[in-house]
């Protein structure tokens, strides 16, 4: 079994996230483009632009007199939500990080079954998830000014209905931010966004860029995450770990498997998490071996019951 460029399950999560969200913010702001340029025809024209409902409760279209003017607001606004939904994705791999760590760590099935039903409730910021964990933070501390300043604009966002903090403002003129920000420019050779000009008390001047900026933050920080978390897992753990959420949860993930319990977890290991098996057995063999290959015959017959 080769786990060398193996996904863990909160990475693959957060990294389909990932290819979403940078869709769909270059999707919403080429519409906005779009409909930028028609509001400008049709007020040469001299017409109200009409826009389509798509199906929403606001009657067959929405009528136009100077649609232009509104969508630098409509930018700021995608901006804004991007970044929260960017912040809470990643704070959602942190906590499932520790849940998968703590599966892992624990030796009786009524410990797991605990650790496993508590992971909503237990919120673990970066910083603490590797503290705990004894995680080396050498890799990501070259980030970690990007990544404090982004959280503390989404806390902004969230808290303070856009308006810069105090916080936030002393964070903006850290000489770490900008060393972090130039050290970027040398590592790929593109420049960053410029950042937004914080002023304590006024709106913060978010662009779509900057949301996409925070995501390839997250996303990087992401990266050490799920390599870390490999490592500690190891063969054995990947293998209960694709067991887990192919079978054991609550809420298992659906796969294209569907003849035996060993393929479906088989599909997920070398699908989902890009393990490489040197034979179909192999799971099967290390799920014996941690007395759950039991459980997981039990889960498939229940679940294709259901079926």
């Amino acid at each position: 079994m080769n786990i060398d460029d193996a996904n863990t399950e909160p990475f693959y999560r957060f990294h389909r996230f990932n290819e979403e969200f940078n869709r769909n913010v270059r999707l919403t702001v080429g519409a906005l483009g779009v409909v930028s340029e028609m509001g400008i025809n049709n007020a040469a024209a001299l017409k109200l632009l009409e826009l389509p409902t798509d199906g929403e409760p606001w009657g067959d279209l929405t009528k136009w007199k100077s649609v232009t003017n509104a969508v630098p607001a409509a930018k700021r606004f995608i901006s804004q939500i991007g970044t929260v939904r960017v912040i809470s994705a990643f704070e959602d791999l942190l906590t499932s990080s520790k849940a998968e760590y703590d599966r892992r760590s624990e030796s009786n099935d009524g410990q797991k079954a605990k650790a496993a039903g508590d992971e909503e409730s237990r919120n673990v910021s970066l910083s603490a998830l590797y503290h705990q964990l004894g995680w080396d933070k050498r890799g990501i501390e070259p980030l970690m000014p990007l990544f404090d300043y982004f959280v503390l604009v989404r806390n902004c966002i969230v808290h303070r209905s856009g308006r810069a903090s105090a916080a936030l403002s002393v964070a903006a003129q850290k000489t770490e931010l900008a060393t972090c920000t130039k050290r970027w420019h040398r590592s790929t050779g593109k420049r960053l966004p410029s950042l937004p000009t914080i002023n304590t008390g006024k709106d913060i001047a978010l662009l779509p860029r900057h949301a996409v900026l925070a995501s390839e933050v997250c996303y990087r920080i992401a990266l050490d995450v799920n390599v870390r978390l490999r490592a500690f897992l190891a063969e054995e753990g990947l293998v209960y770990m694709a067991a887990y959420h192919c079978l054991l949860s609550k809420d298992p993930i659906a796969t294209n498997a569907r003849s035996s319990a060993e393929a479906v977890i088989n599909v997920a290991l070398t699908g989902r998490y890009r393990v490489r098996l040197e034979d179909r057995h192999e799971a099967v063999t290390f799920l014996k071996s941690m007395g759950e290959w039991k459980a997981c015959l039990e889960a498939f017959r229940q679940l294709n019951s259901h079926s």
